[in-house]
């Protein structure tokens, strides 16, 4: 019962963040489109989450809460794109840790390097806050990204134990 409460609240905590994810993959498949192919990897990455979490909150609230049968290809879409949350939440982590790792020079340097390459914005956001956006983005990327992980585990160990309720 305690892991289904957990499941719930993280479930409720994800859905609007997959909203907002999915806003910006819309623009990132528009990119994409547009003459930048390797943004359609990005773009299908990203729609996985999505998906995942939107076919996680049906089983929730179809499934489990209403103990109504589902459709055996709504578990297929969990499944399916519960890999592709693995990936992108794991790359997430894993930029965020080398973000948390990085000193506040190195971080300056990079962000400098990357300043250089858009002058537009160069006088008008100080490194300092740049570096304090940069460091805030990435905990809040690396606390996305521990929340669908443990979000995923969970689906898997609830797929199994309600079994019963998805039918052919």
């Amino acid at each position: 019962m305690k892991q289904l409460t957990i499941y719930r609240i993280l479930t409720f905590i994800l859905v609007p963040i997959a909203l907002i994810i999915g806003f910006l993959d819309l623009f990132v498949l528009i990119m994409g489109l547009s003459g930048n192919p390797a943004m359609l990897f990005i773009a299908f990455v990203m729609a996985c989450l999505v998906i995942y979490v939107f076919a996680s909150l049906r089983f929730l609230l179809h499934g489990i809460g209403n103990e109504r049968p589902c459709k055996s290809t709504l578990k297929d879409w969990i499944k399916v794109n519960a890999y592709g949350t693995l990936f992108i939440s794991g790359m997430f982590s894993l930029n965020s840790t080398g973000v948390f790792f990085l000193g506040d020079i190195q971080l300056q340097q990079m962000l400098s390097d990357v300043m250089e390459q858009q002058p537009e914005l160069a006088g008008k956001i100080s490194m300092e806050t740049m570096v304090s956006m940069f460091k805030t983005v990435a905990v809040i990327m690396f606390i996305i990204s521990i929340t669908a992980i443990i979000h995923v585990q969970i689906s898997f160990r609830l797929l199994r134990k309600h079994a019963f309720l998805f039918v052919k």
